[in-house]
């Protein structure tokens, strides 16, 4: 299967995304296709075997929507489609203008504007409508046709028959008195509705591009980060190069101040880094030869040079943007439900339409046409399910653009939605809860100063590749100890190692081991190997016991206060391959109380499914390495992304800087991201059922009605743009703060 993006223009509502969706995946050899309003683009998943991108193009253009295979920026295309918006509403509210002042005239209680008589020329209002109708409004009539001709409705229809109603009713009025006194007589038309219905829907459709513009603003930061242009060192000098000619191998060239522009290994050089785009976290990371660097963060030190490890295409900061676009393509489901409603809702206020003119003409007002028709046109203005199509899109939108920029990123929007569901959270231990790594956390020793047991430690492990000899190494590094060479040494894999230091017979490793080494009998036998999860390294020197290492996994410094707010949302349980003691110790200073110890993965897999068929949601929180099986099988898998690309494809979120709160804080900004759109969904539904009754019932006008629709709209952008303030706002405490 093969995935392409599309660009699509022409779109108004939800209904048009719908139809879009609908069609292309009638289409042989179309396996999923969704279409995304704000971004205007569609994700098709296809065989090219069976059918080929030009192939849905085609299908696409037929239906009266244009498709290109080469996708703009979400916001240069949000940016043309404002400007595009805004120049028709500037016409048309030049072109109203006489007609809005001729009504205002007629105001009652004596309130009338004075007009000269040339604004009351029945003519001059006919040749400024029909300029509107036929020129400003061409698009929804072209919109209409296609939609139409595809057997489906939309906006545009809406729009079309409306003022087509206004349109030709007043033609009709005006023509007829002219007929029956031989010159135009006073009589009441409606071409100033056409000039208010386009004149607002523009109007809203503007200020909706712009609302939508700020939410891919946020989106936008993060493609702002990847230069176009990138500085590498070749043939002995400097030389810039295009980002897409950028190969394995290269060495790019950062100076001060500069954003990093792939991502490699540095080679020479010194400096500090701010990643948090990456991380979410504003702390400075230190960088120096052997580090790792990433595209797109911000160099604050000195030059360095980098050996790229990757193409532009596969940057940790290209994936991020790939994650943060799809989440806005595959759709929740309640956005899924939203869009067939909003496609069945257009056809059914026609006929709502339909009906309450019949019912007035020919039952309450009847003879009334003019009534009548003002009544239809009403219902047809108010009905619009503009609102209810972005209900839940732009809060997905700024959800993901928000937990992007916090170092949370959905792969879908379903995610979104599936997080505030969950009520068990399975987490791993080793890398989880736990730093991944063993660390030095006590020496004891008979009478031996401590720095003494360390540095001989140090040189038997210095040139290990044990996870243990490197935790020995690194904290007589931090120490600051001088660690002499060894001689001689002999590794028991396993066991232990031992050597000559400084002309001493040096031997570390198990008790075990050291009893079978014929090391002399001391306090040191009497030491029980507890089950503490701790591991006990006996240190002696020319046969004699002089020293303990006690090392361990030790706990994240925020994995307690982390899983304290998971307990908020849910049962927590920690499920590791680790032994009882081990898991047991790191789960108490965790505050878990369900532990499940020595599990296999396909264990793990068994205890989410069975979880499952009690009627669990389950959230699996890892790794992304052994818990592969498991965070595939959950309802939602939440990863402790490593920095591998197993980490990127293993869950359904990735937590970019490994750290467990960011779980708790995916949970929260899912649950305030459902109850934007559930806030949104219920006013759309309120909107709809209490303002098309009042249309229908006569109570008003077409003008209100008009207004209405495009309020309503605003209204529902508003509330999801007041979202982006309480996401920013709403932070997990640094652990510096708690420490």
């Amino acid at each position: 299967m093969e995935t392409v993006r599309l660009q699509i223009t022409g779109m108004t509502c939800a209904a048009c995304s719908a139809r879009i969706e609908r069609t292309v995946a009638k289409l042989p050899g179309v396996a999923r296709v969704t279409v995304s309003l704000p971004y205007a683009q569609a994700q098709v998943e296809l065989d090219p075997r069976i059918v080929q991108t030009r192939q849905v193009i085609g299908r696409i253009r037929d239906i009266g929507y244009g498709a290109k295979d080469e996708p703009e920026d979400a916001a240069s295309f949000n940016r043309r489609e404002s400007r595009g918006y805004f120049s028709r509403f500037v016409l048309s509210a030049l072109l109203s203008l006489p007609l809005f002042w001729a009504m205002l005239t007629h105001l009652p209680y004596g309130w009338g504007v004075p007009a000269p008589d040339w604004i009351h020329s029945p003519w001059l209002q006919l040749a400024a409508a029909t300029v509107l109708q036929f020129y400003v409004g061409y698009p929804f009539y072209r919109g209409a046709y296609h939609a139409v001709k595809s057997g489906a409705a939309n906006m545009d229809v809406l729009v079309a028959l409306s003022t087509s109603l206004a349109y030709f009713y007043s033609h009709h009025l005006l023509f007829a008195s002219l007929g029956h006194s031989g010159h135009e007589s006073h009589v009441h038309l409606y071409f100033d509705t056409i000039g208010m219905i386009l004149t607002a829907v523009l109007l809203g459709k503007w200020l909706e591009t712009m609302a939508k513009g700020r939410a891919l603003a946020a989106m936008s930061g993060l493609q702002r980060l990847q230069p176009r242009m990138i500085r590498v060192w070749r043939g002995g000098e400097e030389t810039w190069i295009p980002l897409e000619e950028l190969r394995v191998g290269d060495t790019a060239v950062v100076l001060p101040k500069e954003r990093v522009s792939a991502d490699g290994v540095v080679l020479d050089g010194r400096t500090e880094v701010d990643e948090s785009f990456l991380t979410g976290e504003g702390r400075l990371a230190a960088r120096a030869k052997g580090d790792r660097v990433y595209g797109g963060s911000y160099n604050l030190g000195g030059s360095i040079r980098v050996r790229v490890t990757a193409k532009a295409a596969d940057s940790r900061l290209a994936g991020m943007i790939r994650l943060v676009e799809q989440a806005q393509h595959a759709k929740p489901a309640i956005q899924r439900r939203v869009d067939r409603i909003s496609a069945l809702l257009v056809p059914l206020m026609i006929g709502c339409a339909a009906a309450t003119y019949a019912l007035w003409a020919w039952r309450f007002a009847p003879g009334d046409y003019g009534q009548a028709t003002r009544y239809a046109m009403a219902v047809l203005l108010v009905s619009c399910p503009c609102a209810l199509g972005l209900a839940a899109p732009i809060s997905i939108l700024i959800a993901s653009a928000v937990s992007a920029r916090r170092g949370i990123l959905f792969k879908e929007g379903r995610f979104i939605e599936g997080l505030p569901r969950i009520d068990r959270f399975l987490l791993d231990k080793t890398g989880t809860l736990t730093e991944g790594k063993p660390s030095l956390q006590a020496i004891e020793t008979a009478g031996l100063p401590e720095n003494y047991a360390l540095r001989w430690a140090a040189a038997l492990e210095k040139k290990s590749e044990h996870p243990l000899a490197k935790a020995i190494v690194a904290a007589a590094g931090k120490r600051g100890l001088i660690v002499p060479e060894a001689a001689d040494t002999v590794e028991r894999i396993g066991q232990g190692v031992a050597g000559t230091v400084e002309g001493r017979r040096i031997a570390l490793g198990s008790a075990a081991w050291l009893r079978s080494a014929g090391v002399r009998p001391g306090p040191w036998e009497r030491r029980a190997e507890t089950a503490d999860g701790r591991t006990r390294l006996q240190l002696a020197r020319d046969g004699f016991w002089i020293g303990e290492l006690v090392l361990e996994d030790r706990l994240k410094p925020e994995s307690a206060r982390a899983v304290g707010r998971l307990r908020t949302y849910g049962d927590v349980m920690m499920v590791t391959g680790d032994e009882g003691g081990a898991a047991a110790r790191t789960a108490a200073a965790a505050g878990i109380g369900i532990v499940r110890a020595n599990l296999m993965p396909e264990q793990k897999l068994e205890l989410v499914r069975s979880l499952q068929a009690e009627g669990r949601k389950v959230a699996m929180i890892g790794d992304g390495v052994n818990d592969a099986a498991a965070l595939a099988a959950a309802d939602v898998g939440l990863v402790m992304d490593s920095g591998t690309d197993a980490a990127m494809q293993a869950g359904d979120v990735i937590l970019t800087d490994g750290r467990l709160t960011r779980a708790a804080e995916a949970v929260a900004l899912s649950r305030a991201t459902m109850r934007n759109i559930r806030q949104n969904l219920g006013f759309s539904f309120l909107y709809n059922a209490v303002s098309i009754p009042l249309a229908a019932a006569g109570l008003l006008d077409p003008k209100a009605a008009c207004l209405l629709m495009a309020l309503s709209s605003l209204l529902v952008v508003g509330n999801s743009l007041r979202l982006m303030g309480q996401l920013g706002g709403r932070k997990e405490p640094s652990d510096d703060a708690v420490s």
